[in-house]
Order: C-alpha cells, then sequence, then structure tokens
C-alpha cells in the first residue's frame, strides 16, 4: 500500500513543482514586460460608427506628435517622463483634432497605470497585467479601444510592420522575452497561459479590494 502511495504523491508532487515553476517564469516574463513597455490607448466616445471614426481620427492624427516626442527615447522611463512633460500638448492637440471632426466632446489624456487584458500585435502576444500608459478618452470613453505600444515605438507612424516588431521587442526585452510572447514553443505556451490566468487573477482581487 505503501509502495502504491509513493507512486502517485511522487509524481504528483513532481507536476506540482513543474506548475509552480513555470507559474514563477511566466510571471516573472510578464512583469519584465510591464517594467518595459509603455502603451498607447484611444478609448472612442461609444460604439457608433460615427464615434469609432472620430476615434481612429483623433488616434491618427496624434502620430505626428508621437513621432515627435517618443522616436528618440532610450527607455521606457525616458519616455514615461517625457510623457508626463508634454501631458499638456498632449491634452490640446487631441482637443484640436476632436473639434476639426466637429466634435465638442470632452477629451482626457491620462498618464499612469491601466489594466489591459491580453492583446495581440502580430505575432506578439502582451500577457494580461497593470501597464503604464499614456491614454485618450473620448467623451464617456464607453466604445472599443485602440491600442498599440508606444515604447518601443511600434506604432509611431510610419507604423513599424509586424515582421520587424519582434526585432524591436528583442532589442528592449532580449530574444527569450520575445519567444515569451510569441509562445515559440509548448513551454512558453504554458508560461504565458499561466502568467495571462495570474494577471487575471490579480485584477479581479484588486476590484474586490477596491
Amino acid at each position: 500500500m505503501k509502495q502504491k502511495w509513493f507512486f502517485i504523491i511522487v509524481p504528483a508532487l513532481v507536476l506540482l513543482g513543474a506548475g509552480v515553476y513555470l507559474l514563477i517564469a511566466g510571471a516573472t516574463d510578464a512583469a519584465a514586460v510591464e517594467q518595459s513597455v509603455l502603451r498607447f490607448h484611444v478609448v472612442g466616445a461609444s460604439d457608433s460608427a460615427e464615434d469609432q471614426q472620430i476615434k481612429c481620427k483623433v488616434r491618427d492624427g496624434m502620430f505626428d506628435l508621437m513621432k515627435q516626442l517618443f522616436a528618440d527615447c532610450k527607455d521606457r522611463q525616458a519616455a514615461l517622463e517625457k510623457a508626463t512633460r508634454h501631458q499638456e500638448q498632449l491634452q490640446q492637440t487631441a482637443e484640436q483634432l476632436l473639434r476639426q471632426e466637429g466634435s465638442d466632446a470632452a477629451v482626457a489624456v491620462e498618464i499612469g497605470e491601466r489594466f489591459f487584458p491580453t492583446k495581440q500585435y502580430g505575432a506578439l502576444s502582451f500577457p494580461a497585467g497593470t501597464y503604464q500608459a499614456v491614454s485618450i478618452r473620448i467623451g464617456e470613453a464607453e466604445g472599443k479601444n485602440f491600442w498599440c505600444v508606444l515604447y518601443p515605438a511600434l506604432c509611431i507612424a510610419p507604423a513599424v510592420a509586424e515582421d520587424t516588431a519582434a526585432d524591436e521587442m528583442a532589442a528592449v526585452l532580449g530574444k527569450e522575452r520575445v519567444e515569451f510572447l510569441q509562445k515559440g514553443n509548448f513551454s512558453y505556451k504554458l508560461r504565458f497561459a499561466l502568467a495571462e490566468w495570474w494577471g487575471n487573477f490579480i485584477q479581479k482581487i484588486g476590484s474586490f479590494e477596491k
């Protein structure tokens, strides 16, 4: 009987240990990604065709300013500090773009932490988690949103082609963590899935506490 339990408990402990290792590895990879990128986020006033078209116009109009401000940033912190210094300019530009579209909706440019669900950019998957972001919220901000990565400059016009995005990220994160974002093999797929679960779990815990 003892021998039977041995052959049950030992494999179970091995599987548990492997699961814990993959969870820790995935959470570490996800945290490195969160701490290395600055995201750009535009939320439409509603899902109406008109509001979504305005959202896209504001997004496209902001790219010229984004290119001027962020193209030469060397790391996430530098990009974040520059965004903070130029928040008023970003606000004024967003307002001007809205008025050009004939909209009198309010617009807010917010810089800080924001939770994002898992998002896909070409072959790269960005795990659910809390990221620093430059967010433009139009009106009630209840519509579909656009997002991209502001640092490294994956979305500054002209946009980085999706097939070169991995190289841009590798320069910041290293090749191994890009494989994590690409879910390059079974181990990375498991690490990503566990990191995704953990990020969503932490978000739910945080929402309960508020």
